[in-house]
């Protein structure tokens, strides 16, 4: 062959290596967004700018919603909440950054579907120009596993933050997921967070609270004031079902203590993704005054690390207020709120842990409305209102509860639903009050269980002046009062055959308060009243003529009145080895002071 053949077909060679390469080149250059190689439980984004409006090309591979027939112990069964039954679990979509508004969705579109279910798309859509954010969400695993060993509290957060998962599920068992992918190309340029963030600025300048909690098991609030009616629009994405909310926010209004709004399933719309996620879109006509947003969040399916197909706007998670009015926007200040004003408390009985029972009493000089503010632990929804972790309110003379948490009389909390707040106001005589709080053997300060509620470190009860202005002079050290009782053993513990003589000096109903132990019929911590001439019981206490006195079954109570003739009498009251004052071997009654009896003059209508 001749040097000159040889240099021409070197030349043609050249000339289509180089038109390859450059081919090659130009495809690069022209790839805006490539998403691949997803793991079966990951959300991954891209921002990219298109400066010209354009004809994008977009190449996707998702998968509609597929049962897992594997046989074993779940064979043939759906694996999770059966309200997510129908969503895709791989999927991609593209935002607008600057509307926050979905501009294609592969689930909205003519896509091909194979045998096992994977989708696929190949096609175009139009966009002008802007900067766009493009999601793919795999969520594919039916079921997890960890190797090694793992805490009781992983186990609880779904095992939060672990790397050595191994997944299972019908597109992970048959290697699919390995094809899920989304390419978009285009005339443009790949952007980051401050081109994002730099097109929602104008969303952004007219945001007056924007709440996002960063953990799991986390609550933000911001106070702000209004000093005079403003239309404040408020935006939420959060996890909501029909059985419960997760997360989500509402609004206080600090001066009256009432909620003005509360983000829940009736007033949100899906967001997108799995159909917990639920959004909320609404403008409030706000009086001046002083407000609160809060947003709470539970510890699970949240942008720390999402336990299904997250929403359209995973940034838009948590709590944003704006006022679009500049000049309104500008008189919009913060102010530091706290939901029990400091230093002004009657009694303060917070931070309670498992297995506590707490009292603290006071005496107040003149009448006065308290304000009580108490959280606690409330399962229980059958309709009977008892909770597990409670507080109540003990008149001292007389031993009647004046007040009591019920679930029934409280709101959500916050966190595990299971959270529940009283904050209410409460008319209180002159005289000395005892507050109790109990609570069971889980989830309280400092030993959670579940997500804790939203204001956490008050968990107990708090009692303050309703006006939350303490007029010192108007209460005095606690004073237990017995002096109007004719006779009295009360606070007895274990073993004990206490007595005590009294008289009467003239025919007399008296009002007769016990309290003692007593099941199946029989009743093991007790009193009784004797005649001293005759020996003769005149009273006793048996568990026919008791009733419920709070806390365990056995705890028994009997209040009622008994006419004696004058004369002279002795008491007693006799407790076993087990379950009496100071040594409760299950939960104490609703007045652990009173065990025992008293004999009161009977009240006068």
């Amino acid at each position: 062959m001749s040097s000159r053949a040889s240099l021409q077909r070197a030349a043609v060679l050249a000339l289509v290596l180089a038109t390859a390469r450059g081919s090659a080149l130009r495809a690069q250059s022209d790839l805006l967004v490539n998403l691949h190689d997803l793991t079966p439980r990951e959300h991954r984004e891209a921002v990219f700018v298109l400066s010209t409006p354009q004809m994008l090309r977009i190449e996707a591979v998702g998968a509609e919603p597929r049962q897992d027939r594997r046989s074993g112990r779940f064979g043939g069964e759906w694996f999770g909440d059966d309200d997510e039954r129908d969503v895709w679990p791989a999927a991609a979509w593209i935002l607008d950054a600057r509307t926050r508004e979905v501009v294609w969705d592969l689930r909205n579109v003519q896509s091909e579907r194979a045998r096992s279910g994977v989708r696929s798309y190949t096609g175009t859509v139009r966009l002008p120009a802007g900067v766009y954010i493009a999601h793919y969400a795999s969520y594919v695993a039916t079921s997890t596993s960890y190797e090694g060993d793992f805490s009781l509290t992983q186990l609880i957060r779904g095992l939060r933050g672990r790397r050595d998962a191994r997944y299972s599920g019908p597109y992970v068992d048959d290697g699919s997921y390995r094809d899920f992918r989304l390419a978009v190309r285009g005339e443009g340029r790949a952007g980051g967070e401050r081109e994002a963030e730099e097109a929602a600025s104008a969303l952004a300048q007219a945001a007056i609270v924007q709440l996002r909690p960063d953990t799991g098991s986390a609550t933000e609030r911001f106070g702000f004031v209004l000093d005079r009616p403003t239309d404040v629009e408020v935006t939420a994405v959060g996890e909501l079902r029909r059985d419960g909310a997760f997360d989500y926010g509402w609004i206080l209004n600090a001066d009256t203590r009432r909620r003005v709004w509360t983000m829940d399933y009736d007033n949100t719309e899906e967001a997108g993704g799995a159909h917990k996620n639920r959004s909320a879109h609404q403008t409030l006509h706000l009086a001046a005054g002083r407000y609160v947003a809060y947003f709470a969040a539970d510890d699970s399916h949240d942008p720390d690390e999402w336990n299904s197909v997250p929403p359209f706007d995973p940034e838009a998670w948590g709590m944003t207020l704006r006022v679009a009015d500049a000049g309104a926007r500008a008189r919009v200040r913060p102010f530091t709120y706290e939901p029990v004003p400091a230093g002004q408390t009657l009694v303060s009985l917070i931070g309670v842990r498992d297995d506590e029972l707490r009292s603290e009493g006071f005496t107040l000089r003149q009448p006065m409305d308290v304000r009580i503010f108490a959280i606690g632990e409330g399962t229980n929804t059958d309709g009977d209102g008892e909770m597990d972790d409670y507080a109540w309110i003990v008149d001292a003379t007389s031993h009647r509860r004046v007040w009591t948490m019920r679930r029934d009389a409280t709101e959500h909390a916050g966190g595990a639903d299971k959270n529940r707040l009283f904050d209410g106001v409460l008319h209180l005589e002159a005289g000395s009050y005892m507050v109790y709080y109990k609570s069971d053997g889980s989830h309280s300060y400092g030993a959670w269980n579940d997500a804790p509620p939203a204001e956490s470190r008050y968990y107990g009860v708090s009692v303050f002046p309703a006006s939350g202005h303490l007029d010192r002079s108007a209460v005095a050290p606690f004073e237990r009062v017995r002096s109007n009782a004719i006779a009295e053993l009360v606070r007895m513990r274990d073993d004990i055959e206490a007595r005590r003589p009294f008289t009467l000096d003239q025919d007399q109903t008296v009002r007769v308060y016990a309290i003692g132990e007593g099941m199946n019929g029989d009743m093991y911590d007790y009193a009784w009243i004797e005649d001293a001439e005759s020996r003769r019981v005149v009273w006793e206490m048996t568990y026919r003529m008791t009733t419920h006195a709070g806390g365990a079954d056995k705890n028994r109570l009997f209040d009622g009145t008994l006419r004696l003739p004058a004369g002279r009498y002795i008491l007693h009251y006799e407790t076993d080895g087990s379950h009496a004052y100071g040594d409760w071997n299950a939960d104490p009654p609703d007045d652990p002071e009173g065990w025992g009896v008293s004999i009161l003059p009977a009240r006068t209508p």
